[in-house]
């Protein structure tokens, strides 16, 4: 895109921490399934000593120099695969004009992993009452929170009794709750708590249409659906059923800041579906790279391709997201009040966002 994409643009979909991980401490293999393992109870850098296997630490600068480069003025901060809550709020704290942060309750996971405390979704809902008293953090998520100790199936009905808690809060906060819809296949199968249990165990991994009953239940509850059902890989069923839940539910919004320029399409050309829905949300931050197949349906998809091995370095998110955003833009016609909407005026309305000036996005008499 020539310039800045649009008028106020934010990612509603950013890990601002990084990971390090002393891998041959552990397993001495570096791939999706033991990094997955290592980051779930990763250690604030600032708290480590020599015997922690991962640390996480605040990935600033990097983050706020995509964000010149690209045009991108905020950042919803989402804790994913334990990352600190805390060190989120200090990344607000110290830049309060460009991030703020989804709350996670991270301590109740990690302790559990530890088997220093039993998993108990009261604890849960009590960490995030208490993080969402505190200014810098806006919403739940990323994802339902989950015991990261389950070792069967989960009941959809005992499922839903926990997912209502979270619910309840997010009610009393006034605050959108997010669902995890996608997932990546390095992490897949590989038996941890990001790729293996939860959607081996977890209806609500499994069967999206499983938002509707809670969005029904809720309406005054928005729910954000995390990657729009296409974090990693290429089939489209998961795409197909977050549009279909979207359709029915004016409380259901979805990121599709990973589609690519045809997939795009989907949400756009169904009339049941308001562009007040939909959010760009990228997932910059996360170990997952973009992979390039031009002669092929689809020409480009992101993914984790283990045989390409761990990415060392920072994807780019952004470049290859806003390419496609500006593809279907051209291909489509699409006029620039409309894609301002998208990449940050919906944005302002679920979060809170305040744009530099009135009467910046759509809005009629």
């Amino acid at each position: 895109m020539r310039g800045k994409p649009g008028r106020f643009v934010i990612d509603t979909h950013v890990h601002g921490q990084r990971h390090a991980v002393n891998f041959e401490a552990n397993t001495g293999e570096a791939n999706y399934g033991s990094l997955a393992g290592e980051m779930r109870t990763a250690v604030p850098a600032d708290e480590a000593d020599e015997t922690d296997e991962a640390i996480v630490y605040k990935n600033t600068d990097r983050l706020t120099y995509d964000m010149d480069a690209y045009g991108v003025d905020r950042c919803l901060l989402l804790p994913g695969f334990g990352m600190s809550n805390r060190l989120n709020r200090e990344m607000v704290e110290d830049h309060p004009d460009r991030f703020k942060a989804m709350a996670a309750p991270v301590k109740t996971m990690k302790n559990a992993i530890r088997g220093e405390e039993e998993y108990s979704y009261d604890a849960a809902c009590e960490e995030l009452d208490e993080l969402l008293s505190q200014d810098a953090f806006v919403g739940i998520g990323e994802g339902l929170p989950c015991d990261p100790t389950v070792t069967e199936h989960v009941p959809w009905d005992r499922r839903r009794d926990q997912i209502r808690k979270v619910f309840d809060v997010a009610a009393k906060h006034d605050v959108p709750v997010s669902w995890h819809a996608g997932r990546a296949t390095g992490y897949s199968g590989s038996g941890s708590t990001e790729g293996g249990s939860f959607p081996q165990y977890y209806p609500d991994w499994k069967d999206l249409s499983l938002v509707s009953e809670l969005a029904a239940e809720y309406p005054d509850v928005s729910i954000m659906l995390n990657h729009g059902g296409m974090q990693g890989g290429w089939r489209e069923d998961t795409v197909d059923t977050v549009c279909k839940v979207a359709a029915r539910h004016d409380n259901v919004h979805f990121e599709i800041g990973l589609y690519w320029a045809d997939l795009l399409k989907k949400p756009m050309d169904d009339p049941s579906i308001d562009l007040s829905q939909l959010l760009w949300g990228t997932d910059w931050g996360a170990s997952i790279v973009a992979h390039s197949q031009p002669t092929k349906d689809p020409p480009i998809y992101w993914d984790q391709i283990s045989e390409r091995g761990l990415p060392a370095h920072q994807p780019d998110y952004w470049g290859t997201s806003l390419r496609q955003i500006e593809k279907y833009t051209w291909d489509e016609e699409l006029p620039q009040d409309e894609l301002n909407q998208i990449l940050g005026g919906n944005a302002c309305d679920l979060f809170g966002f305040e744009p530099p000036e009135s009467r910046m996005f759509p809005e009629y008499l």
